[in-house]
């Protein structure tokens, strides 16, 4: 139904492109030009006419093809900003008006590149203030200005090549530390916007939200509004606030500052609960996070969502609904690692466990009737461990995404959705999950006994595993089962299809234990030979190259971080030599390519964590610092009474990280709390990022907690995979130490008075920079035990 009869929504403000119409008119004003001019030799003058009459018809045909030939020109013109308000890449921005003292060059220059981040503006050729493109006045002001014929040709000309069709024009007052922005958006030929009015603190985050706030009035009314994020907006007001948090989502996950992204998507999903596709974005960043009970809950809601709204695959949110229902079954075959969140899980995290298995509950029932999991399988672990439970969940979830991918392939889907996800691709998403669940049978000591559909949903091309009961799969049939799901098939998807078959053999290397570690039971798992491993590495990294020459080079950079880090099916490969040649051939990276770790996203998070309480301690030492009074001078009792109190909510804040790392929520509202105090202390505070991982930062951090030093240079020297791997452990296991060991101390009573005298702000300074220094790994300049020692004491005092 059109937006314009459906009162729940808002229309557009912006008036809709109408292209065809004036296509229409001009063409109608050339045929009527046309006729002027031919009618002349159809039409004659009887010879008893009036003498003037021959004149009179000569003068008046003229004047008509004439007239007729400015419409005509005027119709192009019109026709024309119309297709260019449709397109939305001609946007003229007026020099803004500065009260303040900003550059208004610099200001303009920033907001365009704020505009043109949100992929609505491209830089006109020749920049300047743009005219008022109305008939009567272009058609005076040609007239005025002209001396001869070609002169007035030359201007009529012009009537053909209209103006930009959006101009841009603001105002910018600064007052009290506040920046206040005015923005008047024009659609020619003189259709005007409300105004906007944006009011913040940081002058470069408000034109950035200004910037959005202007692609928001302005991508209803364009061919943008072809997105499949915004298909449901087609001539409605989106909310600046929608589109400039799904922008900020995508700049901050570009960024690596994933916990603001998360957050930012979730304000987009709060102005618009609806849109699905917002939704797969949140499961593949919560994938990326190693959140995988929530990345399933994510993208089971989006299948319920599409299914209840009864979204067909002619609606925009069909591609969104076989995006979930894919990652939604990758995700229940990686079965090791949900059911050690599920049964093994921290137990910092034990309350979002308990949301995600309630969750998790209620939406398995579905399968109450086709595959019901085994009693008390579900239930509530009660805060215990069970590693048989654990095994056992993990191979029915590999059932259940078995059983999903295969319901997938089997049904039929439109050219254009198959084009954006293959048959093959699917085939060889099926065929990594039947290698984990029988990776899930053989580490339970049940061997699977070969591939077999589940519920006689079959899928040809997988023969040659039916009679493979081993764990590890012999490698000849697992090429002939890889190279018959290349096959072509209908529309292909070259990139997806070459990187699922190197995740086939991936998986193939993978340990057999939870989540990609060594099995827990050796015994009962045969393990890979050295001519074996050599073999599947250099089959997945050949899929890797072939999956690599087949996109363009800007498609390679947006992948690199879950190619080389990320995605849990690679966790072994990364750890090769031969790896590390694939990376450097294809990234061309600026230093040598590290040896990955298994778990190198857990490094991630933990140094991330490590840096976040040193940043926060760092700000509230330099706060300490900043107004400690000069001998012989006044406290300043306002700000002791300000900083106290920030002290505080900053003690709290280090406690619940020290108590509740693995949430986002919690590190997000860290790092919001850190740019409040960076703000107020004139703290200089670089974005908090998830760092990446080098060899170097490895074990000089390793090295920092320890008490030798001397270990920090062991990057230097030549390192394996196991060693890697150990160390990366050693390093996580006492990271998690330190944080018990913190958040301890933080339960101590100790004696909190707002500081009076010089001899108190010196002292609360020296606390913080004594916890900035025990959190310091990479620049630690003594053992660990006396940085802990010296905090505990200044805490203490």
């Amino acid at each position: 139904m059109p937006v314009r009869h459906r009162p729940e929504f808002e229309p557009a403000e912006l008036p809709k492109a109408r292209m065809v119409r004036w296509w229409v008119f001009s063409g109608a004003a050339a045929l009527l030009a046309l006729a002027f001019l031919v009618l002349p030799y159809w039409l004659t003058v009887p010879a008893d006419a009036p003498v003037g009459a021959s004149f009179t018809m000569t003068v008046a045909l003229f004047s008509g093809f004439i007239v007729s030939l400015l419409f005509m020109l005027y119709g192009i013109g019109r026709a024309r900003l119309e297709i260019a308000a449709y397109n939305a890449n001609e946007v003229d921005i007026e020099l803004f008006e500065i009260d303040g003292d900003s550059s208004p060059a610099e200001v303009t220059a920033v907001f365009k590149s704020k505009l043109n981040e949100s992929r609505m503006y491209t830089p006109a050729v020749v920049p300047g203030v743009s005219r008022s493109y109305d008939f009567i006045q272009i058609v005076e002001s040609a007239g005025e200005a002209a001396t001869g014929w070609w002169r007035v040709a030359s201007r009529l000309i012009r009537l053909a090549r209209p103006p930009h069709a959006i101009r841009i024009s603001g105002r910018l007052r600064t007052r009290d530390g506040q920046h206040q922005l005015v923005l008047e958006v024009v659609r020619q030929p003189g259709f005007a916007a409300s105004p906007l009015l944006l009011t913040d603190d940081d002058e470069q985050r408000l034109l950035g939200r200004a910037a959005n706030a202007v692609a928001a009035l302005v991508i209803p009314r364009s061919k943008y509004c072809r997105n499949q994020q915004w298909a449901r907006w087609r001539g409605a007001k989106i909310p600046g606030a929608l589109f400039d948090a799904y922008e900020r989502a995508n700049q901050y996950k570009t960024e690596r500052r994933y916990d603001e992204a998360l957050a930012e998507y979730h304000r987009a999903i709060e102005l618009d609960p609806a849109n699905v596709h917002i939704r797969v974005e949140i499961g593949n960043l919560q994938e990326r996070l190693d959140l995988h009970l929530a990345a399933l809950v994510t993208y089971d809601d989006v299948v319920t969502l599409c299914e209840n709204r009864k979204y067909g695959p002619s609606t925009p949110e069909a591609a969104a609904l076989l995006l979930a229902r894919y990652r939604r079954a990758l995700v229940l075959g990686r079965g090791d690692w949900l059911a050690h969140d599920w049964w093994l899980g921290d137990p910092k995290t034990r309350m979002r466990q308990i949301r995600m298995r309630e969750s998790i509950q209620l939406r398995f029932e579905r399968y109450r009737e086709t595959l019901p999991p085994p009693d008390g399988l579900l239930d509530d672990p009660d805060g215990s461990t069970n590693e048989v439970k654990a095994a056992r969940l993990r191979a029915y979830f590999c059932e259940v995404a078995q059983y999903e991918l295969e319901k997938l392939i089997a049904e039929p889907r439109p050219k254009h959705l198959r084009r954006l996800l293959s048959d093959n691709c699917l085939r060889l998403g099926l065929l990594a999950t039947h290698l984990r669940r029988s990776m899930a049978h053989a580490e339970m000591g049940a061997p699977l006994g070969g591939y077999s559909a589940v519920k006689n949903v079959s899928v040809d091309g997988f023969e040659p595993l039916a009679a493979d009961p081993d764990w590890p799969p012999s490698i000849d049939a697992l090429t002939e089962v890889v190279r018959q799901q290349l096959q072509p098939r209908g529309p292909e998807s070259v990139w997806h299809e070459h990187y699922n078959a190197a995740c086939v053999y991936a998986v193939a290397l993978l340990p057999s234990g939870m989540r990609g570690e060594p099995s827990a039971t050796k015994e009962t798992v045969r393990t890979l030979g050295v001519d074996e491993k050599k073999t599947l590495v250099a089959k997945a990294i050949a899929e890797l190259d072939s999956a690599a020459a087949s996109r363009h080079t800007g498609y390679l950079a947006q992948r690199r971080p879950w190619v080389m880090s990320e995605d849990p099916d690679l966790s072994t490969l990364r750890g090769q030599p031969e790896f590390r040649t694939f990376e450097m051939i294809t990234y061309s990276p600026d230093r040598p390519t590290p040896l990955r770790p298994r778990r190198v996203h857990a490094w991630e998070l933990s140094t991330h964590t490590a840096t976040l309480v040193r940043h926060i301690a760092n700000c509230l030492a330099h706060a300490w610092r900043r107004y400690t009074p000069q001998p012989k001078e006044f406290v300043d009792e306002l700000a002791a009474d300000t900083w106290h109190r920030a002290e505080q909510d900053a003690w709290e804040t280090i406690s619940q990280l020290a108590s509740a790392n693995q949430e986002w929520q919690t590190r997000y509202q860290a790092i919001k709390a850190l740019q409040r105090w960076s703000h107020a202390s004139g703290y200089a505070c670089d974005d908090i990022r998830f760092p990446a991982y080098s060899e170097h930062s490895l074990f000089t951090r390793a090295a920092g907690l320890t008490d030798d030093l001397e270990l920090r240079k062991e990057w230097q020297l030549p390192q394996g995979e196991d060693t890697v791997n150990k160390e990366t452990e050693l390093y996580l296991r006492r990271c998690a130490e330190r944080l018990v060991e913190l958040s301890h101390l933080l339960r101590v009573p100790r004696h909190d008075v707002v500081p009076r005298t010089r001899k108190d702000f010196q002292q609360a300074a020296e606390t913080w920079a004594a916890l900035a220094d025990w959190f310091a790994d990479g620049d630690a300049l003594s053992p660990v035990s006396a940085r802990r020692t010296r905090f505990e004491r200044a805490f203490r005092r």
